[in-house]
């Protein structure tokens, strides 16, 4: 997995008073092949318990020559 972008981003959610939520990236996915299964690798324990796994937005080129 060194090396190799994960197919998640793993978000905590937490809902606030009045109702709004808060997203916290606390992790990522990486889809195991062989298996069909998901490896999980996370940086924060949830206190929600609630996860979220989205796919990363890709990069325009645009956007990789400004972080350069």
């Amino acid at each position: 997995m060194k090396g190799k972008r994960p197919d998640f981003i793993v978000n905590s959610v937490v809902e606030l008073d009045g109702g709004q939520n808060r997203w916290r990236e606390i992790g990522v996915a990486f889809w195991n092949e062989r298996n069909d299964t998901l490896s999980v690798l996370l940086d924060a324990v949830p206190l929600s318990g609630k996860l979220v796994l989205m796919q990363p937005k890709q990069r325009s080129t645009e956007d990789a020559d400004q972080a350069a």
